[in-house]
């Protein structure tokens, strides 16, 4: 049987080495510093052979990519939801009695209604706009309970198909996403695409110093847009509705 020459043996041996957690653990590093290393420039900057290493770095790149701490993915904690609907026209007389079962008259001079519980908050302006605000950890469900909670709970709504029509109109206005990347970030606030997108970016944050806070915002003027176009469909099937019916009906020398 043909023996394996010692160089190899010996170059195996070296490549396996008791050292390879310290190789590791410095590899570790060096990613955590530029996670777009490859196993060749890893290898260089840690001064191992390529030959030698560089199968074992690629297995340790790999190792580090899909470690849980370093996964590289849209993970973020998510808070400060809020909303906006609109109470129908002929419910705007209710809000004389809101005060009396529960909801806290403001001292603003728009005269908006306040009600508060353990989901958030409501207010009530004199237009018909309610404004949401959910508390973390947020979402549509809790919206809706939040609004039963201050209109059908209360007695103000009984109607289930008005309370299903108030439902219907809730529209998101905003949120916070915040990622967090394990250090303490220079302070930064990103406010170029606020007018035009409603995003706000900050990184260092007060409130989240280690954290890249993404504010998205419904700009204003597509709010009003949007509003604009639901009366005027509303304006137009006024105006459609009694013609189509008038066209149907027979004349009064035919009857």
């Amino acid at each position: 049987m043909a023996r394996r020459p010692k160089d190899s043996v010996d170059s195996r041996y070296n490549c396996e080495s008791s050292d390879s957690e310290s190789i590791r653990q410095r590899a570790f590093a060096e990613l955590e510093r530029n996670p777009l290393l490859t196993p060749k420039p890893l290898c260089r900057i840690l001064g191992l052979d390529y030959p030698c290493h560089g199968k074992y770095l690629a297995n340790v790149r790999t190792l580090w990519k899909y470690h849980h701490k370093n996964e590289r993915g849209s993970k973020c904690s998510f808070h400060g939801w809020r909303g906006w609907c609109y109470l129908p026209r002929e419910y705007s007389n209710v809000r004389v009695r809101a005060v009396e079962v529960g909801w806290i008259r403001s001292r603003a001079r728009n005269r908006w209604l306040l009600w508060k519980d353990r989901l958030g908050r409501l207010q009530w302006f004199e237009t018909g706009r309610v404004n949401l605000y959910v508390r973390k950890p947020a979402n549509l469900g809790k919206a809706y309970q939040l609004l039963c909670n201050g209109f059908s709970f209360t007695g103000l709504i009984t109607d289930i198909k008005i309370l299903e029509q108030l439902l219907s109109t809730v529209r998101f206005k905003g949120a916070h996403y915040v990622f967090s990347v394990g250090e303490r970030l220079p302070r930064l606030t990103i406010d170029l695409f606020a007018k035009s997108n409603g995003v706000i970016i900050k990184v260092g944050d007060a409130s989240h110093p280690n954290s890249v806070e993404v504010v998205v915002c419904y700009p204003d003027w597509a709010e009003r847009n949007e509003r604009l176009f639901e009366q005027l469909n509303e304006t137009l099937r006024r105006l459609v509705e009694p013609s189509v019916l008038n066209k149907f009906e027979k004349p009064d020398y035919v009857r």
